[in-house]
């Protein structure tokens, strides 16, 4: 089979000519290619002079594509792509691949920590740049992906569903062990209770939840206890519950690692099950089947499934 390739036009020419003809200009065909614009006119002479026919027809201020320019430039424009996107996947195949997340400071700080080990062990080609928050990102910010507290749905963006929370009190063993009485709710009312303070709450999807909304579901009054004391982020809260100031209010995904460990327990079995508070992993459409993404997504979904399974 004889070679084709005597057909080829300059390579470089020809891609001058690419950029030129989707910007319909040479200048800015020369800044893309960090030329100069008469670089540019060389080049596209080039060409012309190759197949020895106009590509463009040339005014004061724009250029236009002739029938041949256009058929030309169907088909650079489609081999180009097709080019780039080649080149995409073997460059991914030789680096690590990078995903850029942002969470909550406590679900970064209390449910990925005790994992990242293992996540890392399991996929070392992934590289995590973590980025913590108070509340969820704005879409204006175009971050790559991101576990949410609600959904703020964005055309951009695709999410699934992780998990809903399940709130209920935690305290140390020791604690409990001291104050036997709190293994009742209204014995609950005889200790200190530490509170997530509702001003600093920064889920602008939910109102804030805190022991008078909890209590609340159980006809009780937080105000007929003893003594509420208020912090601005939970893990400052969960640090007080190891000190043994009191009982805490928290957040099973939050607590379930600890409460396996037994460093904490759960003094009463009340519950509130939150159906509608729900928790989504975020990523932009373009990158959702990104190794990096579709790693990550499937790891994050196979770690969270016990807590998309209704508890005993």
């Amino acid at each position: 089979m004889s070679s084709s390739r005597h057909l080829l036009p300059p390579l470089n020419a020809l891609r001058a000519f690419e950029a030129a003809a989707r910007h319909d200009s040479f200048k800015l065909a020369a800044e893309e290619l960090c030329v100069t614009q008469a670089a540019i006119s060389r080049q596209i002479q080039t060409l012309e002079a190759f197949y020895g026919q106009k590509l463009f027809l040339r005014g004061n201020r724009k250029v236009e594509l002739t029938d041949a320019g256009h058929s030309l430039y169907l088909a650079a424009s489609s081999a180009l792509q097709h080019i780039a996107t080649a080149s995409r996947d073997l460059l991914r195949h030789n680096r690590h691949e990078d995903l850029n997340l942002i969470t909550t400071t406590a679900f970064a700080q209390l449910w990925l920590m005790p994992r990242l080990k293992r996540l890392r062990a399991q996929y070392p080609e992934l590289q995590l740049f973590l980025v913590s928050a108070d509340g969820n990102p704005d879409y204006h910010e175009r971050f790559d992906a991101a576990v949410t507290l609600g959904l703020e749905e964005h055309p951009q963006y695709v999410a699934e569903h992780l998990f809903s929370e399940e709130i209920f009190p935690v305290c140390t063993p020791g604690f409990l062990e001291q104050n036997p009485r709190i293994a009742t709710l209204e014995g609950l009312l005889t200790v200190p209770l530490l509170n997530l303070n509702a001003s600093h709450w920064k889920a602008r999807l939910w109102a804030p939840v805190d022991w008078a909304v909890w209590m609340s579901r159980f006809g009780l009054r937080a105000s007929m206890g003893k003594m509420t004391m208020n912090f601005s982020h939970f893990s400052m809260l969960l640090d007080a519950v190891h000190e043994e100031v009191g009982v805490g209010l928290a957040w099973r995904h939050l607590v379930q690692h600890q409460l396996d460990a037994g460093q904490l327990v759960r003094p009463v079995a009340e519950t509130w099950l939150a159906p509608d508070r729900m928790h989504y992993f975020v990523c932009r459409r373009d990158l959702v089947d990104s190794t990096g993404i579709r790693i990550f997504r499937d790891w994050l979904m196979d770690q969270t499934a016990p807590l998309r399974a209704r508890p005993d």
